[in-house]
């Protein structure tokens, strides 16, 4: 039997540090003296603490609050990142990004305040349920945003699953390449075309959730030849570099070949397009193991044959077409993935590539929760790249306890020692013992749970019975105290809370 007779049931997605916060609000007590109880010293309070109980908790913690609450330990689990990549675990640390209408859905659900615990996912660059809506210059017009937005969907939700197993992406990319792909470097390689590349939209296959992109503005170098960023405003929508690193993973050639093409059609190429080419080439080397560049080096891809009457094509480029064989627009994807692929064939074997992507570390430094320094793949195997980052990590750490275990790492402070003779205190001094204080709003709950009830059985009642009164009451008093906080909410910020949202029931 739990400990506590009334808990506050947890909200769908709920974090365990606003599900603490409810049940201290329940009974009336500040949220550091529940904690206290939970095994919590009150130095351990701090402003982070919120994000403390949802990375990595102490067993002893999620014991004592199930001993408190009777929830079952699989339900508390789902309510932190327990199992969280260590790498995901420091980028938490520095990220928290609730979407307000899922906060304002759940917190109506559940009649009391609720914070989720996705505020605190690196990964959800966007929020799969309420997207932001795309600038004009973003997508094409008349383009179907239902079946872009269900794509976002769909990778947030892989990405959710991989965040906690670290062979997700073998189904993917495979078991050879996938030790360079981790849900880290994933979102940081979103967060690095974010700011270097910005990019258009231009039409979407329903069929094959393949989008189409054409590249707008990408970044330029400085004296020293350091990329510089693009400003702000020219930024893509978070959801629109989703996509495109999505598809530069799940489909790269076709992608690369087909699917991305620079700003001018291919008979109107520029110095514009060379430049954009060599941006792009720049990022992606950052990203890509060399098996994955093999693939526009290999026999087959580069072998050359008539299609026609359209002229001679790499087979690459063929085959990153033939779905659109029977399409009027053939001819100029076909034209456009020649170009792209002779492009790159022309740059992987020149000697500038090789002499400027020589190091190991990245040179695109972006602005968001990875602060640690991120190892490029620049051409080597994928292995490698898994084994270097895993190195560079282990190095950059400087301590391995994350949430509250840092805090085991630390002596207590000293404690003072007795005088060995202490002075009698004297009749001012001395405290009054204080009682017991029951507050009036848990008399409240109590009178309003037993007058809901009725009379209360007085024979001898089996287990199961038991338990179902107690549950009807526990039930009452919950729902007397939501609706008197709800109440005092409203009195204090009525522009906050709409008491015509309240749940009654």
């Amino acid at each position: 039997m739990p400990e506590l007779p009334v808990v506050p049931l947890p909200a769908s997605r709920e974090a365990l540090g606003s599900w603490v916060w409810a049940i201290a609000r329940t009974y009336g007590l500040m949220p550091g003296t529940y904690l206290r109880r939970l095994g919590i010293p009150h130095r351990w309070v701090a402003e982070a603490i919120h994000r403390d109980l949802v990375i990595r908790p102490l067993p002893s913690v999620m014991g004592r609050l199930q001993a408190d609450t009777g929830v079952a330990p699989e339900v508390l689990r789902r309510m932190t990142f327990s199992g969280l990549d260590r790498e995901l675990e420091e980028a938490c640390h520095y990220h928290h990004l609730p979407c307000a209408a899922c906060v304002d859905e759940a917190s109506r659900q559940a009649g009391r305040p609720v914070g989720l615990l996705h505020a605190w996912a690196v990964w959800r660059v966007v929020c799969p349920d309420h997207p932001p809506c795309p600038k004009p210059m973003e997508v094409a017009d008349g383009l179907p945003l239902a079946p872009f937005y269900g794509q976002v969907r769909t990778i947030i939700t892989f990405l959710d699953r991989a965040a906690f197993d670290p062979r997700a992406f073998e189904g993917i990319v495979g078991t050879r390449m996938a030790p360079a792909f981790t849900v880290a470097a994933f979102v940081r390689f979103v967060f690095v075309l974010n700011a270097y590349l910005s990019v258009r939209v231009t039409e979407f296959d329903e069929f094959r959730d393949l989008a189409g992109f054409r590249i707008r503005h990408a970044f330029s170098r400085n004296e020293v030849g350091e990329p510089m960023p693009l400003p702000p405003e020219e930024r893509n929508n978070p959801a629109v570099s989703l996509v495109l690193a999505w598809q530069l993973v799940a489909d790269p050639m076709r992608t690369l070949l087909a699917g991305l093409h620079t700003a001018n059609p291919v008979h109107r190429k520029s110095e514009r397009d060379a430049g954009q080419f060599m941006a792009l080439v720049g990022l992606l080397l950052e990203f890509w193991p060399g098996e994955m560049l093999s693939l526009l080096l290999t026999g087959h891809a580069l072998s050359r044959r008539d299609w026609s009457g359209d002229g001679v094509r790499t087979g690459l480029a063929i085959a990153a077409t033939d779905q659109w064989s029977n399409d009027p627009s053939h001819s100029a994807r076909l034209a456009e993935a020649q170009w792209n692929h002779t492009a790159w064939t022309r740059v992987l074997f020149s000697d500038a590539i090789r002499n400027r992507h020589a190091g190991w570390r990245s040179r695109f430094p972006i602005d968001g929760p990875f602060h640690a320094g991120f190892v490029a793949a620049n051409t080597k195997a994928a292995s490698l790249i898994g084994q270097a980052r895993q190195d560079a990590w282990r190095l950059s750490s400087q301590d391995e306890r994350t949430g509250l275990g840092r805090f085991l790492a630390k002596p207590a402070p000293p404690i003072r020692e007795k005088h060995p003779n202490p002075r009698a205190p004297t009749p001012e001094r001395q405290a009054p013992a204080a009682a017991p204080v029951i507050h009036h709003h848990i008399v409240q709950a109590v009178q309003f749970a037993l007058d809901a009830q009725g009379p209360l059985p007085t024979g001898k009642l089996r287990a199961r019975q038991r338990r179902a009164v107690l549950r009807k009451l526990s039930a009452a008093a919950v729902r007397c105290l939501n609706q008197e906080a709800w109440r005092e909410m409203a009195d204090a910020a009525p522009h906050r809370v709409s008491t015509s949202s309240r749940k009654t029931r």
